[in-house]
């Protein structure tokens, strides 16, 4: 016999219990506890919950072994990506050491390069100096003047040129209508001034 057919069988002899306890608990005085009622009863929820119990035990044991399997799968996956991880982090570690490597290494190049530099301006500064000692003083007033108005135009179109980025760089609309403004109240002074 299946277990249906078996459920069914339990189902229909309790509750043929059931019906017979109530006939006689109907007959008998109010306050006298029906023994057989209460143990029918008592019988009659044993069969449907061992029936229950029978009918639910291999979809509830199949349901929860779905359940583990997918949890183990699911910490596999998880262990998976953390050693994933832990090997990219090392990778990253690794390339981290190399740039801090080439780091050191073009910092060391900047310093040597710098003090190479600054020998071989050294040295040209002495060589100028001695040069410059050479020449009288009236032709040194004269170079010095030279360089000074050379080196004021140089520094005035490094800081025109500069003062041009910046200015590019900085120039939105509001900005431009402010320029233009001011251009046109400072026209006005001049024609009211003549």
């Amino acid at each position: 016999m299946s277990k249906s057919r078996i459920f069914a069988v339990l189902l229909m002899s309790a509750m043929m219990l059931a019906a017979s306890g109530g006939e006689e608990a109907q007959g008998a005085d109010a306050h006298h506890v029906d023994w057989s009622s209460v143990l029918g009863k008592v019988f009659n929820s044993t069969v449907l919950f061992g029936g229950l119990a029978l009918m639910l035990r291999k979809p509830l044991i199949r349901m929860l072994a779905e359940k583990s399997a997918s949890i183990v799968t699911d910490f596999q996956e998880r262990e998976k990506n953390l050693a994933d991880t832990t090997v990219q982090l090392q990778a990253i570690e690794q390339r981290l050491e190399k740039v801090a490597a080439e780091v050191a290494q073009i910092k060391a190049g900047a310093v040597a390069g710098g003090q190479e530099e600054l020998a071989r301006l050294e040295a040209a500064g002495r060589a100028e100096a001695a040069r410059i000692i050479a020449l009288s003083e009236e032709e040194i007033r004269l170079r010095v003047e030279a360089a000074v108005r050379s080196v004021k135009g140089h520094i005035a179109d490094l800081a025109i040129e500069r003062f041009r980025e910046d200015f590019k760089k900085s120039l939105d609309s509001a900005m431009q209508q402010k320029i233009i403004e001011r251009n046109i109240s400072a026209c006005g002074e001049l024609d009211e001034g003549k």
